[in-house]
């Protein structure tokens, strides 16, 4: 990356940055980031929209861009990553169907699982994922599906590609809150299973205070909290996070009220 130095890390940390910063012309976009995050952790970043917690992700993945600057340093092994963004259907192909883009990704993987194993397999994931009617599903072309069924299906994809590290960004967003919970739990027991490291960027902090080993706080280019779970939820230090806590105490309380009306 322009500016910016990547090397690979093969110690305790999946991913170290060190003071990376983001400029467009005399705009800074990050200002002197510096966040480790550790193998095996759920590590979630969270912040408002503008906050670029996805231009973060974005520059640690090098997914760069000629018109911004960099400076900084990243250490990551990127042939173990694989990632979901939020526009999932763009990287399916269209005149397809899942069955077959399934396949594709088994015969990439030189998967020894039988045909039939497969199946049960994909299932099996559409099914904790809440996906109704798999079988008819498989048979689908991905612009039949509705926005919620594409996010599921991309998660499913980059799962059966066993990376090392998984990046998800806002992965539910088009998800109702008991679907939501479903992917979460579902990503939560695979990743525990796997030995996984997971990457969550998200605004909503209760879809993830259940699962998130570690919590990253953005606003505005800043990283302004960094610790584990506990540490932020219990002890929150900055003004900032304390706003977003008490925002999402409230949504919560208001979503139970709403439910025993």
């Amino acid at each position: 990356m322009s500016n910016a130095q990547q090397q690979n890390n093969e110690i305790t940390d999946f991913v170290s940055v060190d003071r990376l910063s983001v400029f467009n012309n005399a705009r800074t976009l990050l200002n002197s980031i510096s966040v480790d995050i550790q193998k095996g952790a759920f590590h979630c970043v969270i912040g408002e929209s503008g906050s670029g917690k996805s231009l973060l992700i974005r520059t640690i993945l090098n997914m760069t861009s000629s018109e911004l600057s960099y400076q900084g340093h990243i250490d990551i092994n990127l042939a173990n990553v694989d990632a979901v963004f939020q526009d999932t259907a763009s990287n399916m192909f269209q005149n397809i169907t899942l069955d077959k883009h399934f396949d594709m990704l088994y015969q990439a993987q030189s998967s020894k699982l039988t045909k039939s194993e497969r199946h049960v397999q994909l299932i099996e994931m559409m099914t904790a994922f809440g996906l109704e009617e798999p079988q008819r599903l498989l048979k689908s072309y991905p612009f039949e599906l509705s926005g919620g069924m594409a996010q599921r299906v991309a998660l499913m994809m980059a799962l059966i590609s066993k990376p090392q590290c998984l990046v998800l960004d806002e992965p539910t967003s088009a998800l109702d809150q008991k679907n939501s919970q479903k992917v979460m739990r579902y990503l939560s027991k695979i990743m525990k299973e796997k030995q996984m490291t997971m990457i969550f960027i998200t605004h909503d902090l209760n879809l993830v205070e259940d699962f998130a080993t570690h919590i990253s706080i953005m606003k505005e280019g800043h990283l302004i909290e960094n610790g584990t779970t506990k540490e932020i939820l219990q002890h929150p230090k900055d003004d900032y996070t304390k706003k977003l806590i008490d925002i999402a105490h409230r949504r919560k309380q208001y979503a139970y009220n709403q439910t025993t009306v």
